[in-house]
């Protein structure tokens, strides 16, 4: 392909004269000068602007090719202390008469103009005492020709040009404060999500994970900063899992996020949020009816830190409630139990009812109410109804509607399974259980109030069963929950 030929400029010529053809190394001088001229202002705006003054790649190779548009007032006036002389006079073409600077093709050499004969010294100078003794003292910047071209001979780099190559390996595109805004703004998304939910949400996610993917995609950061970025889109893609859940997606929709956050979970070294992905994982699964797969997923996760706060959910959302679900009461109850225990011994669980979707772990109530799920999937409706009433409280105050829904079909389950049914006060829960949970629906109420009408299938000419179906009906015409019903593998009951 055909370039552009090359115009002979005094910019073109100095800069391969000063041995500043590395952008880096161009830019590091510019933006010396810059702050030197910025502290003999007075103007604090136009000062801000000299600091910070810089040069793309792109626009510095079209000044070296002489393809010049003059730059904006800034960048002149710092050429013109840079260089001595006007910006005009800097970018005009120099006549052919005159002569002009080549770069040389070494590029161990790039920008020293090699001399036909090596510098003459006087006989008790060594030439690497000469440029040693030029240089002392003196701040990087533009040498001496001598010095560079002794530096360059001797097969070492230019002092100038290592701190460029340095700035430029450090140089990243995520800032500290860019990433703690993004981490901010994620959190702020678990606060509201239980009142908001899925179906607003996702997209807001998704646009923190886009941006970040953005980052990581586009530019360089020190490991440090990658972490972070990885860390970060691990908890967005987890988020986006966890969401996908919620809303009735195809289970692969989930474990396509799953997959994701995974890998930069451990990228980035933490195992507590690899753990809590992998519960997010089983969640999806046990929602799907994949119920060995969930309990494999979440043993899966326990394994990276047994002890951790984290093996929590993971014991008592993922293990407790699939082994229930495959009648492995043994298995159930001691995961239930391993729960439990690990619970007493973590001091520091949050109060009252944790959030849902918290990368937290899980507090006391949230873990009792998990059981509940698991023991009613046992058939022991006494133990449910006790449980039910140790955490009645905290339930019933949560603002949580989530939760309240859920526990509440539980409850309304469980009446109807124990010995002499009582079907008017299990109807009766299940219609406060809906209305509930309708600000901002999700899969899993959609499911268990499915359940709980095929578990009263033996009173469905009852009012009170009549009264529930419509009850069931009505919930899933609101707008929000239609798109939960129709990306939802649970069928209708009605």
């Amino acid at each position: 392909m055909p370039t552009d030929p090359v115009r002979p400029t005094e910019f073109r010529k100095r800069v391969i004269e000063n041995n500043w053809t590395m952008v880096e190394k161009f830019n590091m001088v510019l933006q010396n000068v810059g702050k030197e001229l910025a502290d003999q202002t007075a103007d604090q705006q136009r000062a801000s602007k000299l600091r910070t003054i810089f040069v793309p790649k792109r626009r510095f190779d079209r000044w070296m090719r002489g393809d010049v548009e003059m730059p904006q007032r800034d960048i002149r006036f710092v050429l013109q202390h840079m260089f001595n002389m006007t910006a005009e006079e800097l970018f005009r073409t120099i006549p052919a008469s005159e002569p002009t600077a080549t770069a040389p093709a070494n590029d161990s050499l790039r920008g020293v103009v090699k001399p036909s004969e090596p510098p003459t010294y006087p006989e008790y100078v060594t030439p690497a005492t000469q440029a040693a003794q030029e240089y002392v003292g003196s701040a990087p910047g533009p040498f001496t020709s001598n010095v560079a071209r002794t530096i360059a001979l001797l097969g070492f780099d230019d002092p100038v040009a290592v701190a460029a190559q340095t700035r430029a390996l450090t140089t990243s595109n995520a800032e500290p404060a860019d990433l703690a805004m993004i981490g901010r703004g994620l959190q702020d998304i678990v606060d509201v999500y239980e009142d908001i939910g899925p179906v607003r949400l996702a997209g807001r996610v998704r646009g923190w994970r886009d941006k970040l993917r953005g980052l990581a995609l586009g530019g360089q950061q020190p490991p440090r900063a990658r972490t972070e970025t990885f860390r970060l889109i691990a908890q967005a893609s987890g988020l986006m899992a966890y969401m996908a859940v919620n809303a009735g997606a195809p289970v692969a929709v989930a474990d396509a996020y799953c997959t994701e956050a995974e890998d930069l979970a451990r990228e980035a070294g933490d195992t507590s949020l690899e753990m809590w992905i992998a519960g997010t994982r089983s969640l999806g699964l046990y929602y799907a009816g994949k119920y060995k797969e969930s309990d494999a997923a979440a043993a899966a996760g326990i394994e990276l830190a047994p002890h951790s706060d984290q093996a929590i959910r993971l014991l008592v959302n993922g293990r407790a409630r699939s082994l229930a679900r495959c009648g492995d009461r043994t298995g159930s109850e001691r995961v239930m139990g391993q729960a439990l225990a690990l619970s007493d011994r973590h001091s520091g669980l949050p109060e009252g009812l944790s959030s849902c979707i918290s990368f937290g772990p899980y507090s006391m109530a949230r873990t009792l109410a998990n059981a509940v799920t698991a023991r009613l999937h046992l058939g022991d409706t006494g133990r449910v109804l006790r449980l039910v009433d140790e955490i009645d409280g905290l339930i019933s105050h949560s603002t949580s509607q989530w939760s309240r829904a859920l526990v509440g079909l539980d409850v309304a389950t469980a009446l109807l399974q124990q010995d002499g049914a009582d079907v008017e006060q299990a109807m009766t829960l299940g219609h406060r259980a809906l209305r509930a949970g309708t600000t901002a629906p999700i899969h899993s109420v959609w499911k268990r109030a499915n359940e709980l009408y095929d578990h009263a299938g033996r009173w469905h000419d009852l009012p009170d069963v009549r009264d529930y179906a419509e009850d069931l009906r009505e919930w899933r015409s609101r707008p929000q929950a239609e798109l939960i019903v129709a990306g939802s593998s649970a069928g209708s009951a009605l």
